[in-house]
Formats: C-alpha cells, sequence, structure tokens
C-alpha cells in the first residue's frame, strides 16, 4: 500500500531564509489541500558536550524552539488563513535527520537555502543540500523572493536519465498554480561535436523531437498548462539560472538512487534566483 503524503513539511530556525520558506509552504499547501507541518528540530549535539555542564540549555532550546514554532504557525495563517497547521519540536542528531523522520508523509519537503549559520555553513554544505537529492519526492530550496503571484515554472529536461520525477512535479505546479511551464534542453556541446562540426539546426530538431514525444502523457494529463518548449545550446546551470530570474520554481531532477545529487542540480540549488524543487523517484 502506498505511503499517504498528505503533508507539506517546512523545517523551520527562525531566520529570515525559513520565513521565506513557511511563504513557499503555506501557498503550496493551500494549492495542494494538504496539511502544513512546521516542524523545529533541537540538535541533540549541544546537549551532550563532554566535560562541560549543559545545565538549563535544554530549557533554553526548547524554548526558543516553541516561539520559532509559534511565529512560524502566526506567519503561515497570516499568508494562509485557510491552512490546517501542525508544529512538531523534535529532538535529533541533526535539522537533515529530524525531517528525514517525517518526510514519507509529505507531498514535499520545503527549507530556507540558509539557515542561521550564514555564509560559513553554506560552505559546509547548508540542511538544503544535505536533503536535496536524499529524500524521495520532491525538496524544494527556497531562494529569493516569495510573492504568491503566478508566472513561470522552469523544468530541466533530461533526455538521458528518466525524467518522469521531475515532469510529474513540475506539471503539477504549474497547474496548481495557473502558470506557465518551461520545458528547456541545454545541450553542452562536447569537443567532439565542435571539432566534427556538428550543425546546431540539426542536433536543435533532434532535440525538440525527443522532448516533444517525452511530453505527450503530461500534455494528455494536463490540458490546460501552457507549455513552452525551449532548446538551448549552453551548460545546464548556467540556462537553469537565467530562466530562474523571471521564475516562480525551477524544477530539476535528481541522479537517481545511486547518485542522490548531480552536478547540475547542486548547481541550480547555488546560483538560482527563486526556489528550486529537486525531485528524487519515490522508493
Amino acid at each position: 500500500m502506498s505511503t499517504q503524503r498528505t503533508t507539506v513539511l517546512v523545517g523551520v530556525d527562525g531566520s529570515a531564509s525559513s520565513g521565506r520558506a513557511i511563504g513557499w509552504a503555506a501557498d503550496e499547501a493551500a494549492l495542494s489541500g494538504k496539511t502544513l507541518r512546521i516542524l523545529h528540530v533541537v540538535e541533540t549535539p549541544a546537549l551532550d558536550i563532554p566535560g562541560h555542564t549543559t545545565d538549563g540549555i535544554a530549557e533554553a532550546l526548547v524554548e526558543s524552539g516553541d516561539q520559532i514554532l509559534r511565529d512560524g504557525r502566526a506567519l503561515a495563517l497570516q499568508r494562509r488563513s485557510e491552512l490546517r497547521v501542525e508544529t512538531m519540536l523534535v529532538h535529533d542528531r541533526s535539522v537533515a535527520a529530524g525531517l528525514r523522520r517525517y518526510a514519507d508523509e509529505a507531498g514535499e519537503v520545503v527549507v530556507g537555502h540558509r539557515g542561521r549559520g550564514g555564509f560559513a555553513s553554506l560552505l559546509l554544505g547548508s540542511t538544503g543540500l544535505r536533503l536535496a537529492g536524499h529524500f524521495p519526492g520532491p525538496v524544494v530550496v527556497v531562494r529569493g523572493p516569495v510573492d504568491g503571484t503566478p508566472g513561470e515554472v522552469v523544468v530541466g529536461m533530461d533526455l538521458v536519465e528518466d525524467p518522469a520525477p521531475a515532469l510529474d512535479h513540475a506539471f503539477a505546479v504549474a497547474s496548481a498554480r495557473d502558470a506557465r511551464l518551461r520545458v528547456l534542453y541545454a545541450w553542452p556541446p562536447s569537443p567532439l561535436a565542435i571539432e566534427t562540426r556538428v550543425e546546431w539546426p540539426i542536433a536543435a530538431d533532434m532535440f525538440r523531437s525527443r522532448m516533444a514525444e517525452s511530453l505527450a502523457p503530461w500534455r494528455e494529463r494536463y490540458p490546460g498548462v501552457k507549455i513552452v518548449e525551449d532548446v538551448v545550446i549552453g551548460h545546464p546551470v548556467e540556462k537553469l539560472a537565467l530562466a530562474s530570474q523571471s521564475a516562480d520554481l525551477v524544477v530539476v531532477g535528481s541522479r537517481g538512487r545511486s547518485i542522490p545529487l548531480g552536478s547540475v542540480s547542486h548547481g541550480v540549488i547555488h546560483h538560482a534566483r527563486c526556489p528550486v524543487a529537486v525531485v528524487r523517484p519515490y522508493d
């Protein structure tokens, strides 16, 4: 029996970035009819420091976490008053581990791109990078403004790996938001292709044909979604980052179960100017 994914799960830490993540998650929960679950993790290593007393630290962390959750709930209901909202305070070894415990119940997992650790923690690997591609289903790393205005969803098309997980999510989001969907395939020519003078118009026609064939089932399933098919020459990260400047969301696939996060997904998370959904196939 398949898991009923009845929630949108958002991890919060009280930072401005997690506030934007709440805004995104609230919209997603409202549009999909799911419950918004706001989760804050008290990291247990902070309570286990050899040779030092931690008297009062646990209580302070719990009190701070409770306040973060109250503020997060208020922010979500201010944005979407009709929402069903749950809040959870969890003790675990890391934020990623705490979120992982509830990810199977979520239609998507949402985090801000940078928490209280700031730039140093981003260099070491943000929570978003530890989650994206490792959880089944969509993990949304929220970057940039979240204004809720319907516009454009961009999905990076993969003509080698199975594109279904990314396309499933991109079409569903575009349909729910009444947004245009831009399906983008970027081709970085290999040195061999350049050396043998492969003609770009001929290659582009081939890619468009393969894209149209791949998209046919989703066109039938989502007849109301306006689709723009975009085949360009260049590096996928560069072209997706450029498209993100006027997009509500960029959707990319992970590399699958054996290679959780590919270089394109990793690069887009760092360089996009809007939220990024990395979609791994469900197990």
